[in-house]
């Protein structure tokens, strides 16, 4: 744990040295010298074989003293030390510990300086025959940073200081005097002082020394030693910029994590994958946000992520990880010293990157008569140019209408300070996105409070408030292929927005506002034209007269003691209470259009509220043997409770519509629909513990165990049990003689357990009843039924958890003094005992099925990541890439062969899942193409001389009879492929040179398929909707089309037959960010009156191109692959600014 800490120590060195500086460096709240030596202390030490190094580690924990010394005693052995004192100052106390051990003392400018006690006399006495002067300095970093806590040695003297708040120092020395300057994580330097009376220094980083600290599951480790599969990201300004979310910044960051935008609505989030879907019901992650699960946060706070990809690392969680795996937040913590105050703000616009193309009017009147032409059928009267000239001018573009650039906004600012005792950290954020479509939007306010309070020296208390409230409107696209982007492809580009009489003046409406035009205008109702145009209302009016309020409110308050009773002991407890709040209303409104049957106007209610509470206590100790030999063992428990209430209810039929009218008690049916209310609740307890052991830095191994019980299962228990180890062969003798470019090279292997029950509700065991009419058909009671009750669902007693099984094999290297890295992970994840509904007969009389165990699913893949970092002359820079490749595959459905899936794409119902075949594979007919002739079409036939698709024709699609029974119909459907990509890569790069920073990022995925549902909305002549302009390029006008001909009839079933006709390529490679920003200088700064203050000004982009195959909008379309006119991903240009004092 020691050893940890002082990692830490080293790669957040600002932070924990403003904390050292107050202590140390004169900060108002500083001890006096004399207030030092009476200071009381507790110490208990037992060290073998102990290095200086390691004493004065165990020393500063305990105390909190600061210690000066040459870096080059740290190896020096003091062996053996055992002190056990209570209440005694602390000369008693360093008497005690450096006794006999050849180490002397003393105490200056309340800093205990260490030294050989052999040399003291011989170099007090050499410093003092020297003449001396007083000597100042800065010492800074690389990037020009103060290094705080440094430590200033005259070399071959005892006499040393360390650097303040600005990295400044000040001490004795002689006139030719040599300075040694050294802090952890960095390289010492040696700077003469001859002729000079300051100095500056700037210290470079030892990248073998700066260790990097990952946080996993209950605590945190080198990042050398994990044996596990753990990625991290480090927060830093460049993907703070991104402004896009925490999904949007870890897009492409890390192998085997694939974030997928589902379409471009302000309301949706992104899904995350880790390693494959497992589940087909419960594949989300699980958060853990400084230690709680769940927890709202603020991107602009997080410190740091870790993503526990294998079941090692995430089965420490047990069932509340899901098959999805876990993501692991840090943010940042309360500072003591001076108050630092950092704000970000930035403003950008949207747009969409690529919209479809549909026929004008002129186009549409030519293609549908031509169709109609070609099937021998008569024209529709709204197409006839005598009857209906109106219709062929084209006013209106419609999906023009409904897109526009929308704008974003970000404002952010947080404070930290204090004392030693007493610090806190608070935020404050406020992010609004207009959507690309008319009227949508997302608001979000998310607050925070950290509060650090030490008690004494062994007990603290932490207290943690999170607010976060969430509120916008969403793009009424939810079935997609009836959504708002489709109305606007369907809607004929000869009507207009707003309705217009026959002399062109613009009508009103009853309420005093421009009434919405239909189809055709009100001035043809009578010429009965408006049903050529099929069922299509203005998505203009639908948009604008949408009335969302959709608020969402979550509070997590967290109290902790931590304890540290013992060296190397911690024990901590949080007790978590949490609220969740959400609401949705909505007001429908009628539409009237002629021709068009009018909605009954309605408003709908619904309530949710969920309250929980969580009591988690956890112990850690570590400690070592011969200082080879590291222990660390973890135990832990859990308790915790939630409940739910929900309530809904709809009145219909509203004489008014306008906002002041939009109130149940204007309504005048209530009864239409019943109200709706529940309550649940469900309660959870959990024991885990962990162990871990470390050989001379050379051999390592964890392992872990969890028991959950739930008050889901009738079944209440399971035990999630995993272990891993590690072999670092550059930490063998043999090995660094051998191969010295090599830094780092280590072997894993683990091997773990994670449950999953996300999809059980919270009385899946219970028998079910539900209210239904019985008629008796008896004298009157035919027209009056009686009430009774049915099982809604048969009983399950045993059903139990999902349970992901994972082995993962992978080597780390690092090459170079780490400036190349490399990373190769192999996995296998096995899913099993599924959560489906059950297979039952139709006469079960149940209104549905249980719930059961009832298959196993296969993810498999590699992983591959590269890094190199490097400094050529003043510019730093990186360029990282990795790559991942994955087979999902079904390996058991319990007692059935198949399962098919809907979401429908115009009742195709492409998916369906298989054993053999992986989650949501596409089900199709093959096709091979356009039959060029007739004559061709006419010799598709079977064995019997019989054609196979009896009215095709030229330029109808040949479908290909796979079972060979000389019809095509579903028996002939196969699989071919899924939404899954079958590899996922990223390339990503960043530099920085005297105050400019830049970096970017591509990312793409490879060898899924996309169904095209737009296809079989627009490209149809026999609907009445508009259509997309590719059918321009069909077989009627081009022969060598691969679009088929135009057709009112479509005899053939072109486009109601579920084929690959449809199925694309979705593999696409995105720019998807590039950043560039300016930090201005200190001096300029200083120049001005704002020394101190740093500001960066910075320029991103997001989404600004992308190279795909795929014909619709855009290519991500979420998951399952459908796009049936998917709300598209939006391109974004920001600009922003970031100030920190």
């Amino acid at each position: 744990m020691n050893k940890k800490k002082n990692l830490l120590f080293s790669i957040k060195h600002a932070c924990v040295g403003i904390s050292l500086c107050c202590m140390v460096a004169g900060a108002e709240a500083a001890p006096t010298n004399s207030s030092v030596l009476s200071q009381k202390f507790d110490v208990e030490l037992y060290l073998k074989n102990a290095t200086l190094k390691s004493v004065v580690s165990s020393l500063k924990e305990q105390m909190e003293i600061a210690f000066s010394y040459d870096t080059a005693l740290d190896v020096i052995n003091v062996n053996n030390v055992s002190v056990n004192v209570k209440n005694e100052n602390i000369q008693s106390v360093l008497d005690k510990v450096f006794n006999g051990t050849g180490i002397s003392y003393r105490i200056e400018d309340k800093i205990v300086v260490l030294y050989r006690a052999s040399d003291n006399k011989e170099l007090r006495s050499s410093v003092n025959q020297q003449s001396t002067r007083k000597v100042t300095g800065v010492v800074k970093d690389a990037s020009g940073e103060p290094v705080i806590g440094a430590n200033v040695v005259v070399k071959g003297t005892t006499t040393g200081v360390i650097t303040g708040m600005d990295g400044d120092f000040q001490l004795e020395a002689a006139s030719n005097a040599v300075l040694v300057i050294s802090y952890i994580g960095y390289l010492p330097q040696e700077v003469s002082v001859a002729g000079k009376s300051s100095v500056n220094v700037v210290l470079k980083e030892d990248t073998q020394k700066l260790e990097e600290v990952v946080v996993v599951g209950y605590g945190d480790t080198r990042k050398k030693d994990l044996s596990m599969a753990v990625s991290s990201v480090k927060m830093d300004a460049n993907i703070k910029s991104r402004p896009l979310g925490l999904e949007g910044m870890l897009q492409g960051q890390m192998p085997g994590v694939t974030i997928s935008n589902n379409g471009g609505d302000p309301m949706s989030s992104p899904s995350i994958t880790i390693r494959g879907q497992g589940s087909r019901t419960g594949d989300n992650v699980l958060y853990i946000v400084d230690g709680v699960p769940g927890a709202p946060f603020n991107a602009e706070d997080v410190e740091s992520i870790s993503v526990l990809k294998d079941a090692a690392s995430a089965a420490i969680y047990g069932a509340h990880v899901g098959s999805g795996g876990v993501i692991v937040v840090t943010t940042k913590q309360a500072q003591s010293g001076k108050v630092k105050v950092d704000a970000n703000v930035y403003y950008g616009i949207q747009s969409a990157a690529k919209l479809p193309e549909v026929l004008t009017a002129e186009q549409y009147v030519k293609v549908r008569t031509d169709a109609a032409n070609a099937s021998g059928i008569s024209v529709p009267s709204g197409l006839n140019p005598t009857l209906y000239p109106y219709g062929q001018t084209t006013r209106t573009d419609w999906l023009d209408e409904i897109f526009r650039t929308a704008g974003i906004q970000h404002y952010a600012a947080s404070i930290t300070g204090g004392s030693d005792n007493l610090k806190a950290f608070a935020s404050v954020s406020y992010d609004k996105k207009q959507g690309i479509l008319l009227n949508t939007y997302k608001e979000n306010i998310g607050a925070r409070v950290n509060l650090d309070f030490k008690i004494n020296n062994w007990l603290s208390f932490l207290q943690r408030v999170n607010f976060d409230h969430t509120n916008g409107q969403g793009d009424l696209n939810t079935s997609s292929h009836t959504g708002i982007i489709a109305q606007a492809m369907f809607m004929p580009r000869s009507a207009t927005v707003y309705e217009y009489d026959q002399q062109g003046n613009l009508v009103m409406g009853d309420n005093g506002q421009p009434m919405y035009g239909g189809t055709v205008p009100l001035w043809a109702s009578d010429l009965g034209v408006a049903g050529t145009f099929g069922e299509v209302q203005n998505p203009v009016a639908k948009l604008n007269r949408l009335r969302q309020y959709r608020p969402e409110q979550t509070i997590f308050s967290t109290s902790s003691f931590i304890m540290k009773p013992l060296a190397g002991l911690t024990i901590k407890s949080d007790f978590t209470v949490s609220s969740y709040n959400r609401q949705f209303e909505e007001f429908n409104m009628k539409v009237p259009e002629i021709g068009k049957p009018l909605n009954e106007n309605s408003k709908v209610i619904r309530d949710w509220a969920d309250k929980s509470w969580l009591w988690e206590t956890t112990a850690t100790y570590s400690f070592a043997l011969n200082e080879k030999h590291l222990f660390s063992l973890m135990g832990g428990y859990t308790m915790g409770y939630d409940n739910s209430r929900y309530n809904s209810t709809t009145v219909y039929d509203f004489s008014y519509e306008d906002d002041w009218a939009q109130h149940f008690v204007n309504g005048n049916n209530w009864s239409k629909t019943k109200p709706e209310d529940s309550f649940s609740e469900e309660s959870k307890v959990s024991g885990f513990g962990r162990a871990s052991y470390s050989f001379d830095d050379r051999y390592f191994l964890t392992g872990s165990l969890r028991y959950d019980a739930t008050s889901k299962l009738f079944e209440r228990s399971d035990i999630f049990p995993a272990v891993s180890g590690a072999w670092k062969l550059s930490s063998e003798p043999f090995f660094k003689d051998v191969v010295p470019a090599i830094s780092l090279l280590k072997l894993r292997a683990s091997w773990g357990q994670i449950g999953n029950i996300a999809s059980v509700g919270r009385y899946a065991y219970n028998v079910k009843l539900t209210e239904s009419p019985w008629f008796t058909y008896f004298g009157n009671q035919a027209q009056n039924p009686v009430k009774g009750y049915s099982l809604q669902t048969f009983q399950n007693l045993g059903l139990v958890w999902e349970t992901s099984q994972q082995l993962d094999l992978g080597f780390d290297l690092n090459l170079i003094n780490d400036k190349l890295s490399f990373t190769v992970d192999y996995f296998k994840k096995d899913t099993k005992d599924l959560i489906e509904e059950m297979t039952v007969p139709s006469v079960a009389g149940i209104q549905s099925a249980p719930l059961g165990n009832v298959g196993k699913v296969r993810n498999s893949g590699w992983e591959f990541a590269a890094n190199w970092s490097d400094k050529a002359g003043e510019v730093t820079y990186s360029l990282g890439a990795n790559f991942t490749t994955l087979k999902n595959e079904v390996l058991n459905l319990g007692d059935r062969d198949y399962m098919p899936h809907s979401d429908e794409v115009r009742s195709l119902t492409p998916l369906q899942s298989a054993v053999g075949q992986p989650w949501y594979a596409f089900y199709v007919i093959q096709t091979d193409g356009l039959f060029k002739t007739d004559q061709e079409a006419a010799a598709y036939v079977n064995k019997d001389g019989n054609k196979i698709q009896a009215s095709a024709k030229a330029g109808d699609i040949k479908f290909i009879d796979a079972n060979g029974d000389g019809v095509i119909n579903d028996k002939d459907r196969v699989y071919k492929g899924s939404y899954a990509p079958k590899y996922t890569f990223a390339l990503n790069g960043s530099m920085a040179w005297n105050g400019f920073d830049m970096s970017f990022l591509f990312q793409g995925v490879g060898g899924n398929k996309i169904f095209n549902g737009v296809k079989t909305m627009t490209y149809p002549a026999d609907q009445g909707f508009n259509m997309s302009a590719d059918v321009l390029n069909s077989f009627t006008y081009n022969s060598s089309s691969n679009i088929p001909r135009l057709a009112m009839n479509d005899a053939n079933k072109n486009y109601s037959t579920t084929s690959d006709f449809y199925l694309e390529d979705g593999s696409y490679l995105r720019m998807k960010n590039l950043t560039i920003g300016y930090t201005l200088p200190k001096a300029f700064m200083s120049s001005i009156g704002c020394a101190g203050t740093g500001v960066r000004l910075y320029a991103t982009g997001e989404n600004l191109f992308t190279v795909t195959g795929y014909d619709g909008m855009d290519p991500e379309v979420g998951r399952m692959g459908l796009d049936g006119g998917k709300y598209p991903v939006a391109r974004v240009f920001s600009f922003g600014l970031n100030v920190n004092f």
